[in-house]
């Protein structure tokens, strides 16, 4: 895998040294000239041979890959024009900000025999592997509550008035998009799509800075708990008929869960994260990519679609 980062931003600064870490050293990484210096930085300490201020220049650098970490709403234009070039695309999360620019990216890189990943670090964690597995012995499944509550960095200076891309509304910012879409992924990946989608938020300059989506399953209901604008115990717990299991801390991070039975059993295991949590991804991603497993992308595609289609359907109602 010969990859191009694109974008300079915290996702970037804290993937590059778990990449370099894994051997995998980026071919190209694209910058905007307001953050020319801090590109060339980057560029320098991990040895990044093309350091690029136009994307044409990336294209043309002889990477095969592009990781697109820039803001939500610039993901589907430069994963589109990657595809278009026929390179492999990793698109940070949320991929899209809308299922129709998803399915368009999805079809451009089935037509061309390419890779269209989401870069959602819970599929590929071992503690969740694991906690999938222990699933069925729940017995029928009745609630579960997602819980991701961050005081975001950004926040102090979003009271004062300046606006970063994360709580922007017209670039798809908000808690939903931004940490949301991690317990969403860990829904539509233990349970599906659900039959209906509520999400009443917390609205500050147009956006929504916490909230709480509640996903329909017929016979069963989860919540999917999520802030910018507070600091949560982040413990999420799936409960069925036989048992429930408690997980931490947020699922995009987690580390361990318990498992205890009605009938008395009680399992726990902690210490699953072993390495950054960026790591188990891209340790799947560059498999993906060295070998075209293109069935394994597509499987990852169909959760991206649910999630997708409900992140669409809960901004829909933040209107």
């Amino acid at each position: 895998m010969k990859l191009a980062v694109l974008g300079t931003g915290m996702i970037v600064q804290e993937a590059l040294p778990v990449l370099s870490g894994m051997g995998i050293h980026p071919h190209a990484i694209l910058g905007t000239e307001r953050r020319r210096e801090r590109t060339q930085a980057l560029a320098e300490r991990f040895g990044i041979p093309h350091c690029c201020f136009q994307y044409s220049d990336v294209l043309g650098s002889g990477a095969d890959t592009v990781y697109v970490a820039l803001p939500n709403a610039l993901h589907y234009d430069y994963a589109r024009e990657a595809l278009l070039h026929g390179l492999h695309v990793i698109v940070e999360k949320p991929a899209t900000v809308s299922l129709a620019q998803l399915r368009e990216l999805r079809r451009l890189a089935q037509e061309r025999g390419l890779i269209l990943v989401e870069a959602m670090t819970l599929h590929h964690l071992p503690a969740f592997q694991a906690l999938r597995r222990e699933l069925g012995s729940l017995g029928r499944l009745r609630l579960a509550c997602l819980h991701y509550s961050q005081y975001s960095s950004r926040y102090d200076a979003f009271q004062r008035g300046e606006i970063a891309p994360a709580f922007d509304p017209a670039q798809a910012g908000g808690a939903l998009m931004d940490l949301n879409v991690y317990n969403i992924h860990c829904a539509a990946a233990l349970f599906g799509r659900p039959q209906g989608v509520y999400y009443h938020a917390n609205i500050q300059r147009g956006v929504d800075t916490s909230g709480v989506l509640t996903l329909d399953y017929g016979a069963m209901q989860a919540v999917c708990i999520a802030a910018k604008d507070c600091q949560g115990a982040n413990v999420s717990f799936i409960q069925g008929e036989a048992g429930r299991i408690e997980c931490w801390p947020s699922v995009s991070q987690m580390d361990g869960y318990e498992r205890t039975l009605r009938s008395g059993g009680r399992e726990r295991r902690e210490g699953l994260l072993a390495e950054h949590r960026m790591s188990y991804e891209f340790v799947a991603f560059e498999q993906m990519i060295d070998g075209v497993c293109l069935e394994e992308a597509s499987h990852l595609l169909d959760l991206s679609e649910i999630a997708a289609e409900i992140l669409e359907t809960a901004r829909a109602q933040l209107k």
